[in-house]
């Protein structure tokens, strides 16, 4: 039985009985870990707290091959992320952010750049004057790094640069088409060059130096369906703080 240690941040809990959590880290050196944390939910817990979701902490466990379950020894609490958790709006979108996260990753897969990105995010998000673009950044963000990042420059049929050229975005393709190339997916659905623009823009934008404009609801709503279908055609799971979302409009 081997003693990992490593940064993590909490992204997903579940209750076990009546005193101790399952929890879903997001590891800087081993990747996603599931691990029991016994005691927990206990008033005097060594964990005292620190083992809440979002928080992002210095992580020991005990690691048995060819097990589903790690057991936490320690969680030393780096940042809870105070200010955001103030906040309903940012705490929903920084869970949701977790929630895909633990989606699109796999168990033992390292990706340190998915790391940092939450770490960066989370401390985005309470400066954010748009949340909606700073989410649809990270989602980008999340399929570049998870080598899923769509081509929104070139046609994915023909190959064709779009240059303020009208196209069409298909999901099952995964990225635009010219409009000569439309019939290779009759599913598609028409996007907007302002929508074709900023999704260019916010491709090459750094999460921690959020991208700030003025944004209409039409573009809004076509980068959620953009990135929406993508990130469903990649998880095939259903996202449920997504729906939480979805349900308070």
């Amino acid at each position: 039985m081997a003693v990992k240690k490593t940064e993590a941040i909490v992204i997903r809990s579940y209750p076990l009985g009546d005193s101790s959590k399952i929890l879903t880290f997001y590891t800087k050196e081993f990747g996603k870990v599931r691990a029991v944390a016994k005691g927990a939910k206990r008033t005097k817990s060594k964990f005292r707290g620190n083992v809440e979701l979002l928080n992002h902490g210095f992580l020991v466990f005990f690691e048995k091959p060819n097990r589903d379950l790690q057991n936490v020894n320690e969680f030393d609490l780096i940042n809870c992320f105070g200010q955001l958790k103030q906040d309903f709006d940012q705490t929903t979108y920084a869970c949701y952010c977790s929630e895909l996260v633990d989606a699109i990753e796999f168990e033992g897969g390292v990706n340190q750049g998915v790391f940092s990105l939450l770490i960066d995010t989370f401390k985005a998000l309470p400066a954010a004057k748009d949340i909606l673009l700073l989410v649809r950044t990270f989602e980008l963000c999340l399929l570049n790094e998870t080598g899923y990042m769509p081509l929104f420059s070139h046609c994915i049929s023909c190959s064709d640069l779009l240059i303020d050229t009208p196209a069409k975005f298909s999901d099952r393709l995964g990225g635009l088409i010219c409009l000569t190339c439309r019939r290779q997916d009759l599913h598609s659905v028409s996007i907007s060059l302002e929508s074709i623009k900023l999704l260019k823009t916010l491709q090459q934008t750094d999460i921690s130096v959020p991208y700030e404009a003025q944004v209409s609801p039409k573009n809004h709503q076509e980068l959620k369906t953009v990135l929406f279908s993508l990130i469903a055609n990649q998880t095939q799971k259903q996202i449920k703080s997504l729906q939480f979302i979805e349900n308070l409009k």
